[in-house]
This record gives structure tokens, C-alpha cells and sequence, in this order.
């Protein structure tokens, strides 16, 4: 029997320490020692013969605190002294840094990773040391690097799994192959064919619904896979079963897109243009059709064009595609055509085009649209005549000449040049609620006072003629102006332009949109009183009333231009004791045209300010300015025969008025050039330099100053500047007032050319016309007299600064009707004109939809106003070339210079004379004696004759296409491309 084991004891003669021990020994040697012996190594000979030798036994730890203190031991001879018994110093307390890699005998004491007995430096193993790759792996490239591992690795198991599975399916797969074939084999063996089989599958079976359920959700879910299996094995078969299956489906979509294409009979003709839109049209026909919109696409897509954009919209084809295959299903589906065919004809496009494209099913016949254009027409009158039952309405009208001509000429048959006229009605504009409509009776035929004499009366005083009440006003708007002209046509201000707020308003007129409903042309003349009659009859008939209608109405506005204006005062004066409503005319409430105004106030500046032709001593601006710009030669002045252009007039007073003030800001700045001061001019300054700037170049006390000194001091060519300034700027302020809708302002500048037009030899009727119209809208009810305003101008788009002149309305209207509408050959007569003048606008709606939709791009371009800059410039440089803006005592030839009139001084001596306003003045029935002599003669200075009110030629002006295009809203750029785009249109479809 051996002995047993027992534990070592310290005392034991061979006893050897364990290396924790030994460690401890050591630990403690080195702390007690210098750091320069902490760092040194060791020798051999240099070693404690105290320290015990390593050992490889184990020990077990010893723990001991305050209450168990360890035991002395006894000295006993003999006895190897006990590693306990020793006096070793305490380990330190210092704990070690946290980010320190732990190693032997170099952390966390030793700052160095050399052993302290020797052997080599060691070397860190990420692998078996983590703590010390922990600030590594806390690095983004470490952590990315790991994620990228981890990615690849789970890419590489998911393919084997992928792998797997497949290897796996492959197996069921084939293992159910062999049992269906194996089946399919003992099923034939036994007699039953594959076709019985096939039949059994695709049949129901009623007695077991569960299983028939199962095989239709198959066939759902997996038709078109199965349609492709037999297809890949028997093309020829699946190719005949397609086309049939698929020519019943086509037939049903194509019924579908014939219900589609064909409208109520309700509907009406105005509604099917009104909401015809291609992309929703295309997008029902997607909808409805959806296996024939992908044939077209793939029959007309090639291979490398299925991801590209083209040129051609293909939705648009495919629409037209599908709406000529539906007419060939019934005539009735004609939407598309309908409005196809309109286009056409608005266009301008013949019979003979009209009819081609009625063969290709791309349009209607000619009968067919002439048909609808009946229809039209009668929708138009209809829609009218309940407009004008339904609220309040004012109507324009204005005559319209057309020259008809043959090619043959017979006894009955002659070229001959007919007048007729045009009317429309418009919804009177409520300005007390904003409402585009008024209820009838709001303006009941009791507000406006009887005419209780043959002219129209009124008692007046000198303050009602002249503008001085209103001069405060009138002057903050024209130093607006001022700015406003500098601001845009001046490029050295351009950093000021956001600076400048809105001209200073007087009465604004709210922005609304305006309706407008044309009335049928009439064959009658309205230029003499029985046509007028005529036309006003004709009118009232068509709106299908009578006087007790008019009574529940109320008033009627009557616009027109002065011709109109004069003829009807004659027949409401020739018929004011009538007791009928109608035939007394009392309804009508007449406004003169603000646009054949305004042209008028343009002839009465140009006239004026002509100068003389071909004169070589500066004065005369207008001429002059033409000559510099080399435009066109225009025949002008007050000796002209002829009436001067308004366009080419309108845009001269632009460019010169624009480098006036270019010029008179480089005067007024102080400093040698306007590119000296105007980049670094604050606001402050340049609205001082603009208050000097119409002081000294824009009043009439400028002009009286320069006249005050003396002969010789004098500077004609300077004073007709100024007054030429002066004149154009009111001029200015009325289109810009116009446009923004400031009916206040337009009235502020009536009233001063109501003054300037009393001069001799100028515009009597027209100052008149102005005198009788704004003194009959002060004597209204305020009501009335706001209603009336608020209605001299319309607004059709219903945007800012969109408002235009109700005249100007109507002359687009008869623009439109006698040269696009105006039909070819037989169709030419008035009963066509009456006819198409109804729906005109509809059609050219239906015009600009069929343009819009089918994309096509604009062979022309719209009226705007072209750069000026560079003219300007020229106008600016000769003005100070010439110091026409600078009083000049010395100028060269400056008695040859002519002078102009102060149109405002001697229009206001008109008030002076014995026969002032006689036609607007009650006659007093006195008698006076007056003995005969020279003393007899009427000596008021500035006395104007009968002859001075008659001797004028320049009252009388036909509205051009070129004054029209002025207007920004109409398209007569596109005129050339209307004429011709029916041609166009076989490329766009």
C-alpha cells in the first residue's frame, strides 16, 4: 500500500516558492528601487541570493484582514525562512491606467515593455491580448473592414443556401415529374387519353366544389405562366387562340370608347369646347381600352426607342387613332371630330381642307360644321337672352365696314362696300360687393333725373371747367410717373426699382373678371339717327324684351365711341317725352369710349408738338425725334389732311418721353454724367433729384417762369420742351391709369384735356364730349355715379393690371369677325356674319385649347414691347447734344425756332368768351338792344367762332390692325399662322 499525498508545507526543507511568490519578491525589489534601476536590466551576478528560486508548485491564496492576522512563526534551527515571514513593503496603491495594454512586468508600473530580467521585448497578440486592440477596433475603418466581412460572409451563406434549395427543388421537381409521368402512363395504359384528362382538369365538378375552387385560383394566379409553356411548345396554336380571344376583347373596348366618344343629346355644343382636354381624354381611353393602347404602343415603338423620349407625343396619336376608329362605329361619336372641325374653321382653313380631313376621320364635313355653327349660335343667343334676365348688363356697340367683292360682275352682282354693326353684352360689375353680376332692379330707372330739354343742361360754374380741385392729386401721381419712367428705362437705376411702391390711387377698380356675350351683327347702318334707331331696336329684339322687362331691369350702360355717344344723346333727346320705356330710349345710360379717348388725346399732342418738317433749328420734337429714330414717315400736324397714326404715335411719345427724363435727371443730378451719379444714388436722393426734375421741366410754372424773362433772355426751343413734357406725361399717366384700372386717374386727366381741347383749331367735339360726360356723372345719384365708373373699363382675365377700354373690346371683336371669320365664296353675307359674330369667341377658345393640347408651337409671337433702350439713349444724347432741357439765352437761331401753344392756357380762355358751354347752358329768353357801330362787335380777347368749333379734321380715326395689336391679350401675331395652320395640323396628328 503507498503513501498517501499531502499538501507541501512551508516548512519543508525542500519547500520551494510558488511564482506568485517569486513575483511578489520581485515586484516589491523594483518598486523599492530608482527608475533608472527600474529600466536597467539585471545581471546574473547582481541577484539577491535571499530571493528564492522559482517554482512550478501551486499555491493557494491566502486571504487575510484586520480580525485575522497572520501567525508569527517560530524560529526554528534548521529551518528554511518562510516567504510570509519576510518584511516586504506593501504593493502600491496607484491604480493602473485604464487604456494600458496589461503585460508582464510592464503594466502597469513599468513604462517600458522591456522584461525586467531580460529576455526579449514583447510583442502585442491581437488574438490572445483583446485589451489591447481595443482602441483599435473602436476606429470606423475597423468597424467598416468588420462589416464588409460580415457582409461578404453572409453573401457567400446565402448562395449556399440559395444553392441548396434549388438542389432541393430540383429534386422534388423531378421526383414529382417521374409521378405524373409515371401517372400519366398508367392512365393511358388504362385507356383514359390526355385529352380526357385536360377536359377534367379545366371542367367544375359539382360534387366537389372545394377542389373546382382550387384549380380556378390556380389558373388566376398562373394563366399567363401556363399561356407561356404552351406558346413555347406550340407557337402556331397559341398565335390563333390570341388573335381570337383578343379580337372579341378589342370589339368590346372599341364599343367602350364609342360610349366614350359620344355625348348626350343635351349636351351642348358650347360645353363639349369648353371641356375638351386631350390628356384626359387619353388617360379615360387608357382606362377603358387598355389592350388597345398597348397595341398601339407596341405596334409603333420600336426596340431601341421603349425608354426614350421622342419628338411626338404618343398619347396624342393614339387618342386620334382611337377616336377615327370610333366614328367608323357610329357617326354619333364624334366629340373629337366636333372640335377638331371648329379648330379648323377658326383657323381659317377652306372648305376644300376641311373636307380632306373629314375623308381621313380626322375632322367633320364642311355641312356638318356649318351645321354647328347654327347650333352654336342658337346656344349663344339663347345663353345672352338669360344673361340679360338675370342681372344687370350694359351694351357696346360699334360699326363694322366690310367691302364685298365678285369675281364676276352683273347688274345684281357688284362689288360693293356694306356698313353694318356689332354689339355685346356685358354683366354690370357690382362695386359695392365685389360681385361680377348685378341683380336686376338695383339700378331702378328712377336714379337717372329726366331730360327735360332737347340739350343736355346743366349749371356750372368756372370751378367745374378747370382742374384745379383736383391739382394736389393730379401732381403725386405724374411725380409717380416720373419715377416710375426713370426706374424702368434708365439701367443705372436699377438697384432702385423694388424701391418704388404703386401709383398713389384715386378710385381703383377691384380686379374681377369680366364676362362678355356678343350679340348677332347687324345689316345695319348706324352712322345717322334712323340707323341708329335701327340698330338700338334690333339689339332690344334679339335680347327678346320688351318695356316692362327694361322696367324690371333697370338701367342699361351704353357704351360707344363718340359717334355713337352723339347719336344716341339725339334720339333719347328727340324721344325724351315718349311714354314708352323703349322707344323713349330712357333706359340707356350713355359712357363715352375711353379708347377712342385716348387717341384723340394722342393726335391733339402730336399735333401740337409736330414742329415744322424738314426744319434744321431744334424746337419742333416730334418731327424731330422721327427723323433721329429713323422711323417711318407719318403724316402729322394740325394742317394735315389726314388723321396721324396711333401706334406710331403712341410708341414715339414712349421712346422720346423715356429719354426726356433720362436727360433731365443727368440736368437735375448735379454731377457732369447720369453714370456718374445714378449707381451709387440712394432712394432718398433720387426721389429729390425727381421732385426737382418735374419742377423744373414738368409744370406749367416752369413754362411761366421761362416765358417771364425778359425778350432777350428767352429760350423758345427750352419753353417748347417744357411744355411738351408736361403734355406727354399726362399722356403716359392715362395708359398706365388704364391699365391698372384707376378710374379716379383717368377722369383726373379727362378733365385737364377737357380744357386743353377749348384751344382754337383742335378738338371741340371732343371737348365737349368730355365737358357733357363728366359733369352729367357729377350730377347722378353717388350710386349711380360709382356704378358707372366702376363699369368704364373691363377686365377679362381678372388679373392685376389687365383692365382695358370697353370700346378697344369690341373693336377686337370686329377685328376678328370682318378678317378671320369672314367666310369665302357663297357663305359671304351678313346672315353668316350674324351668325358666326355670336360664337366668335368660343371658336377662338376652341382654337387656343386645340393649340395648347396638341402642342403646336406659335408661328408667331405675341404683341410686347420691344427693348427701347438704345433709342432712348439717342433721344437723351441729341436732347444734350442740343441743351434743349437747359435754358439756353444764347442759343444759336433760336428766333427761328416756332413756338408752341400752352394748350391749358388757351383752352382756359374759353370760359371768357360769350359763347362758352352755350350748348350745356340753359337759354335765359332776354332781350337787348344794341345800338349799331364798331362797338357792336364782340371784343373778348381770345374769341372763338362757329367756325374755330367746325374746322376740324382731325376728330374722325379708323382703328388699324396695328393700333389693335397694341393690346397685349390678343393673339394677331399668330394671324399669318392661323390663316395657314389647318396644313400643319397633318403633321401634328
Amino acid at each position: 500500500m503507498g503513501f498517501t499525498s499531502r499538501k507541501r508545507r512551508a516548512s519543508d526543507a525542500d519547500y520551494k516558492a510558488p511564482n506568485s511568490v517569486v513575483k511578489r519578491l520581485k515586484l516589491s525589489h523594483a518598486v523599492q528601487s530608482t527608475p533608472i534601476q527600474q529600466n536597467r536590466r539585471t545581471t546574473p551576478e547582481e541577484e539577491s541570493d535571499d530571493l528564492l528560486p522559482p517554482s512550478s508548485a501551486p499555491s493557494s491564496p491566502v486571504f487575510w484582514g484586520e480580525d485575522n492576522e497572520p501567525e508569527a512563526f517560530e524560529e526554528i534551527p534548521g529551518r528554511a525562512v518562510s516567504p510570509f515571514e519576510l518584511d516586504l513593503a506593501p504593493l502600491p496603491t496607484t491604480p493602473p491606467p485604464g487604456d494600458s495594454p496589461a503585460g508582464p512586468l510592464t503594466s502597469p508600473f513599468l513604462p517600458s515593455p522591456i522584461k525586467q530580467y531580460g529576455g526579449r521585448p514583447r510583442v502585442a497578440a491581437p488574438h490572445r491580448n483583446p485589451r489591447g486592440t481595443r482602441s483599435l477596433r473602436q476606429q470606423p475603418e475597423w468597424q467598416a473592414a468588420e462589416l464588409e466581412k460580415a457582409r461578404r460572409e453572409a453573401e457567400r451563406v446565402g448562395r449556399k443556401m440559395e444553392e441548396i434549395e434549388r438542389d432541393q427543388e430540383r429534386k422534388r421537381m423531378q421526383g414529382l415529374q417521374d409521378n405524373v409521368h409515371a401517372f400519366v402512363k398508367r392512365t393511358m395504359q388504362d385507356g383514359i387519353q390526355l385529352q380526357d384528362i385536360m377536359d377534367a382538369l379545366f371542367s367544375a365538378n359539382p360534387n366537389d366544389s372545394q377542389i373546382t375552387g382550387v384549380f380556378s385560383r390556380f389558373f388566376r394566379t398562373h394563366g399567363a405562366a401556363l399561356m407561356e409553356k404552351v406558346a413555347e411548345r406550340a407557337p402556331q396554336e397559341a398565335d390563333v387562340f390570341a388573335s381570337r380571344h383578343i379580337a372579341d376583347l378589342v370589339e368590346r373596348e372599341g364599343k367602350a370608347i364609342q360610349n366614350l366618344l359620344t355625348r348626350d343629346t343635351s349636351t351642348k355644343v358650347s360645353n363639349l369646347l369648353s371641356s375638351f382636354n386631350m390628356q384626359g381624354l387619353s388617360d379615360k381611353l387608357k382606362e377603358v381600352a387598355p389592350t388597345m393602347w398597348g397595341i398601339l404602343a407596341a405596334v409603333s415603338t420600336v426596340e431601341e426607342e421603349r425608354h426614350e423620349t421622342t419628338r411626338r407625343d404618343r398619347s396624342l396619336v393614339f387618342t386620334t387613332v382611337c377616336a377615327m376608329m370610333s366614328l367608323l362605329r357610329s357617326q354619333k361619336a364624334n366629340n373629337f371630330q366636333a372640335v377638331i372641325a371648329l379648330f379648323l374653321l377658326g383657323s381659317g382653313a377652306a372648305k376644300r381642307e376641311i373636307e380632306v380631313f373629314a375623308h381621313a376621320g380626322i375632322s367633320l364635313s364642311y355641312k356638318s360644321v356649318m351645321n354647328y355653327i347654327k347650333t352654336l349660335s342658337k346656344e349663344g343667343i339663347r345663353q345672352f337672352q338669360e344673361v340679360f334676365r338675370s342681372c344687370m348688363c350694359s351694351i357696346v356697340w360699334d360699326n363694322l365696314n366690310i367691302a364685298f367683292r365678285v369675281e364676276s360682275q352683273r347688274l345684281n352682282s357688284k362689288n360693293h362696300f356694306d356698313n353694318g354693326t356689332t354689339a355685346t353684352l356685358i354683366p354690370i360689375y357690382n362695386p359695392f360687393t365685389g360681385s361680377n353680376r348685378t341683380p336686376r332692379g338695383t339700378l331702378p330707372l328712377d336714379m337717372k333725373p329726366e331730360r327735360a330739354s332737347t340739350n343736355s343742361t346743366f349749371s356750372w360754374t368756372a370751378a367745374d371747367t378747370l382742374p384745379s380741385a383736383d391739382a394736389a392729386k393730379l401732381e403725386q401721381c405724374l411725380k409717380w410717373q416720373i419715377k416710375d419712367i426713370a426706374l424702368q428705362y434708365i439701367p443705372e437705376f436699377a438697384h432702385l426699382r423694388t424701391a418704388l411702391g404703386s401709383c398713389p390711387e384715386v378710385e381703383q377698380i377691384e380686379v374681377h373678371q369680366t364676362e362678355q356675350y356678343p350679340l348677332p351683327a347687324m345689316h345695319e347702318d348706324e352712322s345717322s339717327i334712323d340707323g341708329t334707331l335701327a340698330v338700338y331696336e334690333t339689339i332690344f329684339r334679339h335680347l327678346d324684351t320688351s318695356s316692362e322687362d327694361i322696367r324690371a331691369h333697370g338701367l342699361v350702360i351704353s357704351h360707344g365711341d363718340l359717334l355713337t355717344d352723339n347719336l344716341v344723346n339725339t334720339i333719347e333727346a328727340s324721344r325724351r317725352n315718349s311714354d314708352d320705356i323703349l322707344e323713349s330710349t330712357r333706359a340707356l345710360t350713355r359712357l363715352m369710349g375711353i379708347f377712342h379717348a385716348n387717341m384723340a388725346g394722342n393726335r391733339l399732342l402730336v399735333n401740337e408738338h409736330w414742329g415744322k418738317p424738314n426744319a434744321t433749328i431744334p424746337g419742333g420734337l416730334c418731327w424731330e425725334h422721327t427723323q433721329l429714330l429713323g422711323r417711318k414717315p407719318i403724316s402729322a400736324g394740325w394742317k394735315s389732311k389726314k388723321a396721324a397714326p396711333w401706334k406710331p404715335c403712341h410708341e414715339l411719345l414712349q421712346i422720346s418721353s423715356a429719354g426726356h427724363i433720362r436727360d433731365a435727371f443727368r440736368v437735375c443730378c448735379g454731377k457732369a454724367s447720369l453714370a456718374e451719379w445714378a449707381p451709387r444714388a440712394t432712394f432718398a436722393e433720387f426721389e429729390e433729384v425727381a421732385q426737382k426734375v418735374y419742377s423744373s421741366l414738368y409744370t406749367t410754372a416752369a413754362y411761366d417762369r421761362a416765358c417771364d424773362l425778359q425778350e432777350a433772355q428767352r429760350d423758345p426751343a427750352f419753353e417748347n420742351t417744357v411744355l411738351y413734357n408736361r403734355d406727354s406725361l399726362l399722356y403716359l399717366l392715362l395708359v398706365s391709369s388704364i391699365k391698372a384700372g384707376d378710374i379716379g386717374r383717368v377722369v383726373l386727366v379727362f378733365r385737364i384735356w377737357a380744357v386743353m381741347m377749348r384751344t382754337p383749331k383742335t378738338m371741340p367735339k371732343y371737348a365737349d364730349a368730355f365737358f357733357e360726360t363728366l359733369r352729367r356723372l357729377k350730377s347722378y345719384n353717388p350710386v349711380l355715379r360709382k356704378f358707372l365708373l366702376h363699369n368704364w373699363l373691363v377686365n377679362l382675365r381678372g388679373v392685376i393690371n389687365g383692365f382695358k377700354e370697353v370700346d378697344l373690346l369690341q373693336e377686337h371683336q370686329n377685328f376678328w369677325a370682318k378678317i378671320i371669320y369672314n367666310a369665302k365664296g357663297v357663305n359671304r353675307s351678313w346672315e353668316w356674319l350674324s351668325r358666326i359674330t355670336v360664337c366668335i369667341f368660343v371658336i377662338r377658345d376652341a382654337m387656343k385649347t386645340v393649340h395648347a393640347t396638341f402642342k403646336i408651337p406659335d408661328y408667331g409671337t405675341k404683341h410686347t414691347v420691344p427693348d427701347m433702350k438704345i433709342e432712348i439713349l439717342r433721344v437723351a444724347d441729341a436732347l444734350q447734344k442740343d441743351r434743349l432741357q437747359e435754358q439756353w439765352p444764347e442759343r444759336p437761331w433760336k428766333e427761328q425756332v416756332e413756338r408752341v401753344r400752352d394748350l391749358l392756357e388757351e383752352g382756359s380762355n374759353y370760359i371768357n368768351t360769350r359763347s362758352a358751354f352755350s350748348r350745356f347752358t340753359e337759354p335765359k329768353m332776354t332781350y337787348e338792344v344794341v345800338p349799331a357801330g364798331p362797338d357792336s362787335l364782340d371784343k373778348g380777347a381770345g374769341s372763338h367762332s362757329a367756325d374755330d368749333e367746325e374746322d376740324n379734321n382731325h376728330e374722325e380715326y379708323n382703328v388699324t390692325q396695328e393700333d389693335l395689336e397694341m393690346d397685349e391679350e390678343e393673339p394677331y401675331g399668330l394671324l399669318n399662322s392661323i390663316l395657314d395652320s389647318a396644313a400643319d395640323m397633318v403633321d401634328e396628328m
